[in-house]
């Protein structure tokens, strides 16, 4: 079975694909947005949740694509500041462009927000929710949520505390490089990539997923 994994994030496509990888046997292909060669505009995620704007995403680009589609929503609550920025993760500065541009603006922002907080109040946990929509089957959908838990690092942890908001480590993207895990010792940007799948809120939603469409007998 071919799967649309509905998204224009290079990073999630691969990590999903690199999960997927180890169940071979389900026999199925996942491929991306341009590998289809699907150019709609992107449907307006309004839903209050994580999993409410999944579902809105995998039914939008399954109808559109004739393909079963997987579609997550993910993003970065932190305790301190309510859950916040939650499901605004990706647009929580409010600033818009590339990652290049909109990632370190949110980082600068979360930074700012949580100032001098100790590191025992800054508990946070990436969250993942994955959505499965078949247009062959309406009447049958799927949600699940995997998770990472973890802490935003002090701006005296950070590589260079003249600038906490790049954190530490080069690997991963949006706010990894502040997301310290207690385990390991490092943030999720400083883990190998096969490292951070094995532990990841998409990782986790991924294996998740595989299982449920293994039950259902997608391969």
């Amino acid at each position: 079975m071919q799967i649309l994994i509905a998204t224009s994030n290079p990073h999630k496509l691969d990590e999903i694909r690199a999960v997927a990888a180890g169940h071979p046997a389900l026999g199925l292909t996942f491929v991306g947005l341009s590998d289809v060669g699907l150019d709609v505009p992107e449907p307006v995620e309004d839903r209050p949740t994580f999993e409410g704007n999944a579902q809105l995403k995998a039914a939008y680009y399954a109808g559109h694509a004739g393909l079963p589609t997987l579609a997550d929503d993910s993003g970065l609550e932190v305790d301190a500041l309510g859950g916040q920025p939650g499901v605004l993760s990706a647009r929580y500065s409010g600033v818009a462009g590339g990652r290049d541009v909109v990632d370190p603006a949110n980082n600068r922002k979360l930074m700012a927000a949580l100032g001098d907080t100790p590191a025992d109040q800054r508990a946070a946990r990436f969250v993942c929710a994955m959505a499965f929509a078949d247009p062959a089957d309406t009447a049958w959908s799927l949600v699940v949520r995997g998770t990472f838990e973890g802490r935003i690092i002090t701006p005296d942890q950070a590589d260079n505390p003249a600038e906490p908001w790049r954190g530490c480590g080069a690997n991963g993207f949006g706010y990894d490089p502040l997301f310290w895990l207690d385990g390991p010792g490092c943030t999720s940007a400083q883990l190998s990539p096969e490292e951070k799948n094995s532990r990841s809120h998409r990782g986790d939603a991924t294996r998740k997923m595989l299982a449920r469409l293994s039950d259902r007998g997608a391969g």
